[in-house]
């Protein structure tokens, strides 16, 4: 190893080292942000709730216990009809008055960041989301955490990331790391938490894959912050279940195709009620949520279930304590009450939601299997869990990260089996349709990778793909008179001019730079021939060789055609390459893919 090298190769190993250790510090520091974020959000969730469920009831009761009857209903019942309405009110006005980006369910934001904003979130974002999704879901209204949660962490990453001027690409993996932060923290799920922030970018099988070691790094410190303020149990408690015999399997294949149907009833409804009813609504955005809180109110009168993000009554499912027609009912309910919320421009997430609707489903049908398979199925309770899992896997599109963090937050990992056959048929049937919109096929697709992949693109392309074989080549002959050449190019539409000898043997190349040059000269016109004109050292082109090779070797020549030779017989010109050839057929490339 020369001392050369050795120097090149040390700075090299600095270099990674530093960026290891640079990348481990803020992982760390993203985690335990994270994690305060994940408690404080938890807590305001908790006082709103008391607040609007509680302390509000009372004080409108007058004194009266707050169940007393009015027409047959309890007090608070009634009360619950425009308590969604006055949550819908006050986050939408906090919300469109100082930060309107926190609307609607907050990961398709982060989604969006990371793909066409450089990973770039306003400061003032994480903090009205914290708020205004506190508000929301301590109201009643239907929405989760985890958008919430995902934008307090990914905001707080973007700023430090913006403070110590890092990259783009280094801003975008951290902004993933504190979303991966929050989520694992407050869902107690963190692996679950790590590859769901590296896979819901993508609406096909595809990974960030650069941001999965950050973001499990990030996802732990969140979580184990968490933990020591709200301790280590999961959020569901499930009973022993047996694994999966072969016997069951087809009974979850149904299950995966049911969880397709109702995912893409539940994702028309969702953005057919943004996009038909409240956009089209002629009042100002700030009360559009509080107009989805009142006609949630109504759709909660009759089921009360369907408010807020719905644990108790998803453990209830777990424990059998559920009708099946409740839990039918519940399935549609919750659908509506997630599309008035968060369609009206709410804020909050949309997992909790889904796992909610996923657990009903799956309630549903394993009820049913098990009053007609008594022998084949005697705990309804797997199904609850794998709906949950593979519901959600097919309307975010997360297939492996949906049944890890339900295992996580369950404690079922004997249901890896069923569940990856739900997630997998619900991803595959569901195709295209996505819960989250802002969501782009794969790396490839993304504004975030298109600098990168081109290059890629260009290696996999040859010069074969972008010539034209038939197209004719003008040649000059080495011993062609200057004033014959002046009248060969007037008729020919190419910028440069292989020369060949009488054998049609390459042997130099005029371009048109040079031709202008040896105009100014008019007294040597008699004495010039394209020999003397030529380049002879010519750099040429196979059709085998790749377009990033040609478009390299155009670059450091400085021409705008290279001509293209036989593999075989190298003085044999065949095509000419230009620069719009080779635009032309990336370009093409792309729309194939």
């Amino acid at each position: 190893m020369t001392p050369m090298f050795k120097k090149a190769y040390n700075y090299q190993t600095i270099k990674r080292i530093r960026r290891i250790w640079r990348g481990t510090f803020f992982g760390i520091l993203i985690g335990i942000v994270s994690g305060l974020g994940g408690i404080v959000f938890n807590f305001m969730i908790n006082f709103f709730t008391g607040f609007f469920t509680g302390d509000l009831i009372q004080y409108l009761s007058m004194g009266r216990s707050p169940d007393f009857n009015v027409f047959g209903f309890p007090f608070s019942r009634w009360m619950m009809l425009f308590i969604p309405g006055l949550g819908g009110l006050i986050s939408g006005y906090i919300v469109f008055r100082f930060a309107p980006e926190a609307e609607g369910h907050g990961t398709d934001a982060m989604i969006d960041s990371f793909h066409r904003k450089k990973g770039i979130v306003k400061k003032q974002v994480p903090v009205i989301k914290t708020i205004a999704s506190a508000i929301t879901i301590g109201s009643g209204g239907s929405a989760g955490k985890e958008g919430p949660i995902a934008q307090i962490g990914s905001g707080f990453a973007s700023i430090l990331a913006s403070i110590l001027k890092l990259s783009d690409r280094e801003r975008r993996i951290m902004l993933l790391a504190g979303a991966a932060g929050g989520i694992g923290a407050i869902f107690k799920a963190p692996l679950g938490a790590a590859l769901f922030s590296a896979e819901v970018l993508y609406s096909k099988t595809d990974f960030e894959f650069e941001a999965i070691i950050p973001c499990i790094l990030s996802s732990i410190i969140g979580y184990t912050v968490f933990t020591l303020h709200d301790g280590t149990g999961t959020i569901f408690h499930i009973p022993a279940i047996a694994l999966a015999t072969p016997v069951q399997l087809p009974f979850y294949g149904l299950m995966g195709v049911l969880c397709a149907f109702i995912g893409s009833i539940y994702i028309n409804v969702f953005y057919g009620m943004r996009d038909r009813f409240f956009k089209p609504l002629n009042v100002p955005r700030a009360l559009k949520p509080a107009i989805g809180g009142l006609m949630l109110g109504v759709v909660a009168f009759f089921l009360p279930e369907v408010l807020g993000g719905g644990y108790r009554w998803i453990q209830s499912a777990i424990n059998g304590e559920l009708a099946w027609g409740l839990m039918l009912a519940l399935v549609f309910g919750k659908i509506i009450a997630t599309s008035f919320t968060i369609s009206s421009g709410g804020s909050g997430g949309v997992f909790a939601p889904s796992l909610f609707i996923g657990s009903m489903l799956g309630g549903f049908y394993g009820d049913i299997c098990a009053r007609f398979f008594p022998d084949i199925f005697d705990k309804p309770a797997a199904f609850v869990l794998t709906g949950m899992g593979g519901f959600f896997a097919g309307v975010a599109k997360t297939p492996i990260a949906a049944l890890i963090m339900v295992a996580e937050m369950t404690g079922g990992y004997s249901l890896i089996l069923p569940m990856m056959i739900v997630s997998s048929l619900s991803f595959l049937l569901l195709g295209r349709t996505s819960l989250y919109e802002k969501q782009v096929p794969t790396r490839l697709d993304s504004p975030a990778h298109m600098g990168s992949y081109s290059i890629d693109i260009m290696n996999y392309l040859k010069v074969k793909d972008a010539i034209k074989i038939d197209r004719k080549v003008d040649t000059i002959p080495e011993d062609m008179g200057f004033k014959d050449i002046l009248k060969f190019i007037t008729d020919s539409s190419q910028q440069d001019f292989p020369v060949v000898d009488r054998e049609g043997n390459l042997v130099g190349i005029i371009s048109m730079t040079d031709l202008r040059s040896a105009m100014a000269e008019e007294t040597i016109y008699p004495l010039l021939v394209a020999r003397d004109l030529a380049v002879t050292d010519v750099v040429t082109v196979t059709p085998e060789d790749s377009l990033d090779k040609a478009l390299k070797v155009m670059a450091d020549v400085e021409v705008r055609e290279i001509p293209v030779v036989n593999k075989e017989d190298k003085e044999k010109v065949i095509a000419l390459l230009s620069r719009k050839d080779i635009l032309r057929a990336y370009q093409k490339s792309l729309e194939k893919r």
